[in-house]
């Protein structure tokens, strides 16, 4: 299938923004740079970075670092379900208003809120140990509206493709946000230590130039293309199901790592100012994964994939944790290593999740909601067992020597737990010949 837009008007000059049709698909390159800007956004603040610039930053302990990962997890939920109705409520308010619209008033408030830190900075009197309202407040507002951020730019990818357009863009554009994840690792790292507040001025700039570009935007996204091609494998359906009890496992496991990476990256002698680089560790191999998704096409409607996804991701999430047991020379590659296979089964275990939840969810926003929502139990769950271990060594109730130890067989009792789930349920469903060997339409075009 061949994406079509509308050719510019003949005064239209080249490169200009074009009034397209609702029912027309937004341009990839606008839709990709988007997406891009606000996932480096997205990784600073409500991702692995947030816990950098809390810790050197605003000088959290691990107790704080693991509250604001189960408050980070809760909010990014419930802006996940409000994804279709909170949109519904501002053209409610604003009759007109249209999905680009909608988008275009979260980047207004994104920007807004990466202000905050820098004016109470202005505003605080201790310059050494800043305040920590504007973190818990961008928490609390940010995490949301990012949360209803991403089933709308999904809607804006997937609608109007199908099939192999469909399967080769969404891996593409898996390939765009999870390299932001490296940009900025390398924009958090030089300026985390002293300069916290700027970071995330630098993220607000960001938000502002993706709102720029929301000129190209179509209005509304484009409908599902259904009916251009055959209907989806019924495999499709139950594949969704195994993916999406592996994803919020997938976000369990990367959210613990969020607070315990920078401990890890300091007890392993990691010099200060890179210690925010060590998440390229599984950022690098995350990306990678996905090109391999997107080149090769015929894990479509294979059922191996997910059990390999698991397996993957569990392995090298065991030995990044157990990497601080080792002496220094050895612990610092065994994380590097570790992460690299957890990064990998990350990108295996997405990549089926968000496809099929497109293919079978016909790009609807709900459908993108789910899948986000699905994500923010993970962030929430992941730090909440790190929360957990810290609270019982703070009260004596365990060992400091233990504490990472009970994060690990906490986080690996839920994944594996999951895995049994998915290995029964494969093992349990009636497979065709052909559901075992993968279907002709998986293998593109």
């Amino acid at each position: 299938m061949t994406t079509h837009t509308s050719p510019p008007d003949a005064g239209t000059p080249r490169g200009a923004p074009l009034r397209l049709p609702a029912d027309t698909p937004t341009p990839l390159w606008a839709a990709f740079v988007f997406t891009f800007l606000n996932s480096v956004g997205g990784m600073t603040v409500t991702s692995s970075g947030l816990f950098f610039l809390t810790k050197q930053g605003y000088h959290f302990s691990d107790t704080m670092n693991a509250l604001l990962g189960v408050l980070l997890g809760v909010m990014y939920i419930v802006g996940a379900i409000f994804a279709s109705r909170f949109p519904a409520l501002l053209r409610a308010l604003f009759p007109g208003l249209s999905q680009r619209g909608v988008l275009g008033v979260f980047m207004g408030i994104l920007a807004l809120l990466c202000a905050v830190p820098m004016l109470a900075q202005r505003l605080d009197t201790d310059k050494a140990n800043p305040n920590a309202w504007p973190i818990w407040t961008i928490v609390l507002l940010y995490t949301p509206v990012t949360g209803m951020l991403w089933p709308i730019v999904e809607s804006y990818i997937s609608g109007g493709r199908s099939a192999t357009n469909l399967r080769r863009t969404i891996g593409t554009w898996n390939i765009v946000w999870s390299s932001s994840g490296i940009f900025a690792s390398f924009l958090v790292a030089p300026l985390v230590y002293k300069h916290a507040t700027l970071v995330l001025v630098c993220v607000g700039f960001g938000h502002l130039i993706a709102g720029g570009l929301l000129a190209w935007f179509s209005p509304q996204p484009a409908a599902h293309a259904e009916g251009s091609h055959e209907p989806h494998p019924p495999v499709y359906a139950k594949l969704l199901v195994t993916f999406r009890l592996l994803l919020p496992m997938s976000y369990v496991v990367c959210s613990s790592l969020g607070p315990f990476l920078p401990r890890a990256a300091k007890d392993l002698g990691v010099a200060e100012g890179s210690q925010a680089l060590i998440a390229i560790a599984w950022l690098l191999p995350r990306v990678c994964g996905f090109i391999v998704m997107q080149r090769w096409q015929g894990w479509h409607g294979r059922w191996f994939v997910p059990i390999v996804g698991g397996a993957v991701l569990v392995g090298g999430f065991s030995v990044a944790i157990s990497a601080t047991k080792l002496p220094p020379s050895l612990g610092l590659g065994a994380l590097i290593t570790g992460l690299a296979f957890f990064g990998v089964g990350m990108s295996i275990i997405y990549s089926g999740a968000i496809y099929y939840a497109m293919e079978v969810g016909q790009a609807d926003v709900d459908a993108g909601g789910t899948h986000e929502a699905l994500i923010g139990v993970g962030y929430m769950a992941g730090p909440a067992f790190g929360l957990f271990a810290w609270l019982a060594v703070n009260q004596g109730m365990l060992p400091a020597r233990v504490q990472d130890d009970v994060v690990l067989f906490a986080v690996l009792a839920v994944a594996l737990a999951t895995g049994g789930a998915v290995l029964w349920r494969i093992m349990s469903q009636p497979k065709t010949k052909q559901e075992s060997r993968g279907t002709p339409d998986s293998f593109g075009k």
